[in-house]
């Protein structure tokens, strides 16, 4: 898809409903889909936010994701969106999720420009209540990657996101030791999985109506 399509129909892909569940349950094993029951028990989840920036590369509609470090912690080593964890001081959850973002990979929070929210979703192991924001930018500006939290930065393009040929399924070695057998998004060799693939469900199911 090319990034000047993407902005001339924005106003459709903002004026689409969520897909939700639907697309978040098309990339999750069906041991995983009882997540509604698991937030309902939780009464006091950690909320975070995500940033879901698409971009142009060489005139192609790209979202930028990250590879995490390896730490101690169940989203260890795993590729995500920018973003993290509501701190004291954050005015709304769309600024935590340009915080983190600017914090991780350097992006000035004045540059994303908010297009709508994507379906928020519950991940029972780290207890995390995510709240996703989709992002564009006009141009990606030079990146300063956190090297702390940040291992790599990866550049998806959306047209590959749109291939049904980058959905297979396999088994997955969680960080809290268990293997499960899951669909996945691939791309340069990784393997996206969980909630970040939930996201980018949506998002894909969303893009996909878009250019219908």
């Amino acid at each position: 898809m090319r990034f000047d399509f993407l902005e001339q129909h924005l106003e459709v892909f903002e004026g689409l409903p969520l897909p939700g569940v639907e697309a978040h349950d098309a990339i999750l094993p069906e041991v995983a889909r009882q997540r509604k029951q698991a937030l309902k028990q939780d009464p006091n989840p950690k909320i975070s936010a995500v940033a879901a920036t698409i971009f142009p590369k060489n005139g192609d509609a790209t979202i930028l994701l990250i590879e995490r470090q390896p730490y101690d912690g169940v989203h260890s080593n795993q590729v995500g969106f920018p973003g993290g964890k509501v701190e004291e001081g954050d005015l709304d959850l769309k600024y935590t999720a340009l915080r983190e973002m600017h914090e991780e990979v350097g992006i000035d929070r004045s540059l994303p420009k908010h297009v709508r929210s994507l379906s928020q979703l519950y991940i029972p192991p780290s207890r995390f209540l995510v709240n996703p924001f989709v992002f564009t930018l006009d141009e990606l500006p030079p990146l300063i990657k956190d090297e702390r939290e940040v291992k790599t930065i990866l550049e998806l393009p959306v047209h590959h996101l749109l291939d049904d040929a980058s959905i297979e399924v396999g088994k997955i070695k969680t960080n809290y030791g268990v293997s499960i057998r899951t669909p996945y998004f691939v791309f340069e060799g990784f393997k996206i999985w969980g909630a970040t693939a939930m996201m980018l469900s949506e998002l894909r199911q969303l893009l996909k109506h878009m250019q219908a």
